[in-house]
C-alpha cells in the first residue's frame, strides 16, 4: 500500500520510562505511524532486573504486533534492542538514538572503557540496594540541557531508580547483525559524548544521521525526530 510504514516500537533509557515518549508520540500520529512503547523492568520493577528482563520485555511485545515492525532504542534502549528476540518478527530496522551499541559479548561498562571512558556517567550514584540514580542537580544539564526548563522539571520529577545490572551484560548475537540499523547522532549530547557516537557506535550501523539535539531529542526536538523517525519506518 503506497505511503505504507512499519510500527515503530520504542524502547526508553535508563531512568526512563514510557511516559518519555508522549509528546513524540502525537508528532508520529501525525505522520500516520502506529507506535507501541515498551516499559523496561530494569527502571520499573521493585525486584533487580537487568538485560535479559528487559530483552524479554521487547521480546513480547515483539510477539503482539503484526506487520512490519522498526525498533528503536534511546541510550541503554539501544543495548535492550540488540538483545530482544527479533527473529519472531517482521523487524525491518533497528534505529539506535544516541544509544550504546555494542558488538558480541560487549557490556556497555567494557565498551565505554575501550573508548577512554573512566565509567558511565560520574554523575550518576549508586543506591543502598544496588541502584543507579542521576544526581537531580546535573540531570537537567547532562540529560535536557536544550529542553525549557518546564520540561526540566517535568521529567526530572518522573526519572526512577534504575538497576545498574544491564550495564555489565552483553547478547552474544546482538540484532544488529541480522537487521539493517541506523544510528542517529545527538551532536550537543552531554550524557553520551558526540565523539563516541559517531566513532565507536555509528559506524557499526549501516547509516548514520545526525540531529543537532541533546540526549533526549524527543522532549527537545520532537517535531524533527518524529520526521526522522517516520521516513526511517516508511516501506517502499
Amino acid at each position: 500500500m503506497p505511503g505504507a510504514r512499519a510500527t515503530l516500537i520504542l524502547v526508553h533509557g535508563a531512568w526512563h520510562g514510557p511516559w518519555c515518549w508522549d509528546v513524540l508520540t502525537a508528532h508520529l500520529q501525525a505522520h500516520a505511524v502506529a507506535v507501541q512503547c515498551v516499559a523496561l523492568p530494569s527502571a520499573a520493577s521493585a525486584v533487580p532486573a537487568g538485560l535479559a528482563e528487559d530483552a524479554a520485555a521487547v521480546s513480547e511485545v515483539l510477539s503482539r504486533v503484526s506487520g512490519a515492525v522498526v525498533l528503536c532504542g534511546h541510550s541503554y534502549g539501544g543495548m535492550v534492542v540488540s538483545a530482544a528476540d527479533t527473529r519472531q518478527a517482521d523487524v525491518r530496522r533497528l534505529v539506535y538514538l544516541c544509544a550504546y551499541l555494542t558488538e558480541a559479548g560487549e557490556s556497555v561498562e567494557a565498551s565505554l572503557r575501550a573508548a577512554g571512558e573512566r565509567r558511565p556517567g560520574h554523575w550518576i550514584r549508586r543506591l543502598s540496594d544496588g541502584r543507579m540514580q542521576v544526581d537531580a542537580e546535573r540531570a537537567a544539564a547532562r540529560l535536557y540541557a536544550d529542553c525549557p526548563a518546564a520540561t526540566q522539571e517535568w521529567a526530572i520529577a518522573r526519572l526512577r531508580p534504575q538497576w545498574g545490572q544491564g550495564l555489565g551484560q552483553s547478547t552474544a548475537c546482538p540484532a544488529w547483525r541480522r537487521h539493517p540499523s541506523t544510528y542517529v547522532v545527538c551532536s550537543e549530547d552531554r550524557a553520551l559524548a558526540p565523539s563516541i557516537q559517531r566513532e565507536v557506535y555509528g559506524v557499526r550501523a549501516q547509516q548514520v544521521l545526525t540531529l543537532a539535539s541533546g540526549h533526549c531529542p524527543f522532549l527537545s526536538q520532537p517535531r524533527q525526530l518524529a520526521q526522522l523517525l517516520a521516513g526511517l519506518a516508511q516501506l517502499s
